[in-house]
């Protein structure tokens, strides 16, 4: 789980099923109702995305990017963020490095594990996900829906 619209970014782990939490601060900046982190991905148990920024329109979201190598104990920024706010973030499948994240003013494709991001699509998406058949879906408003196949 991650937090947005609180006094830092945060994101919790369950290792029990949910019976206790630890929270863990990302470094995705926060202190507003509308910044925060708003999207995470893990592709296995240790290696994981995260994504967010400030929703309103027109507001820049600097460092609106974060990865972990070690389950979420510890978040790095990457070194070359998202360029702005983005709601959702999926892995590609089978794949070790590449991930989409999407929000209201783009795409974004990372290659090297979520170090680096660089801006794909210029439409407006609120989530994506990916499935085993090497497809990934993303939706956003007024019905917009987009399938990025390999």
């Amino acid at each position: 789980l991650a937090t947005g619209g609180a006094a830092r970014g945060r994101v919790l782990h369950s290792a029990d099923r949910g019976l206790t939490w630890t929270a863990t601060d990302a470094p995705i900046p926060a202190g507003d109702p509308a910044r925060g982190v708003f999207g995470l991905a893990f592709r296995d148990r240790t290696h994981g995305l995260a994504v967010g920024g400030d929703y309103r329109a027109g507001e820049p979201s600097p460092r609106a990017a974060a990865v972990t190598r070690d389950g979420g104990r510890t978040w790095r920024p990457s070194a070359r963020p998202v360029p702005a706010y983005r709601s959702g973030v999926a892995w590609l499948p089978y794949s070790r490095t590449t991930a989409l994240a999407v929000g209201p003013t783009g795409t974004d494709l990372t290659t090297d594990a979520g170090r680096s991001w660089r801006t794909v699509d210029g439409g407006s998406y609120d989530t994506v996900d990916c499935a085993p058949d090497l497809g990934c879906w993303a939706a956003g408003e007024k019905g917009r829906v987009a399938r990025l196949e390999r």
